[in-house]
């Protein structure tokens, strides 16, 4: 038979519609959850949330998260021809009209 572990630290906080819900720093750091890094959620014999870090998952530093959106964008370059030559704020003054934001 599992005993219940008494909750040593305990934080009320509100789950979005969808379903999002944020850990309190002092949470995170006490389980070693660390941003961009990957999360096992899960439920345990006793039917509780349990949220842990994946073993030996490392997170994402900013110039990994530079170098790969710089990519992203890379990726796309010239695959969405302007034959007319126009800039983006052009383009999107024609599209949207005389609006400004």
């Amino acid at each position: 038979m599992n005993a219940h572990s008494r909750i040593e630290q305990e934080t009320l906080v509100n789950m979005t519609s969808k379903g999002q819900v944020l850990i309190p720093k002092a949470l995170r750091d006490r389980a070693g959850l660390k941003a961009g890094q990957p999360v096992r959620v899960g439920t345990n014999d006793r039917g509780e949330t349990v949220i842990l870090p994946v073993e030996g998952a490392t997170p994402e530093t900013p110039e990994q998260r530079q170098d790969r959106v710089l990519a992203a964008i890379d990726a796309l370059a010239g695959k969405y021809p302007n034959p007319d030559g126009m800039t983006t704020d052009e383009y999107m003054r024609e599209i949207r009209g005389d609006w400004q934001p």
